[in-house]
């Protein structure tokens, strides 16, 4: 009986960045969830990134838009 010569191997690719490709997979599935764009996930984190309002500019915004009962100490 004669051995069977090993199979050949055949190359694989070289993954430069593992992580790269699991983040592609979580954007994919956190796209098809969201009903939402990558633009429009892009933007919300963008929001997320902005510093928060001072009281000094939440009055201001209450004073300049009181809502529909016009008083500007309780903002909408």
């Amino acid at each position: 009986m004669t051995a069977a010569p090993p199979p050949a191997n055949k190359s694989q690719g070289i993954i430069a960045d593992p992580d790269a490709l699991l983040q592609v997979e979580i954007d994919r599935v956190v796209l098809d969830q969201s009903g939402r764009s990558a633009q429009e996930l892009q933007e919300l984190a963008e929001l997320q990134d902005l510093p928060p309002l001072s009281d000094e500019e939440l009055a201001r915004q209450a004073e300049a838009d009181p809502g529909a009962d016009g008083d500007p100490s309780t903002p909408e």
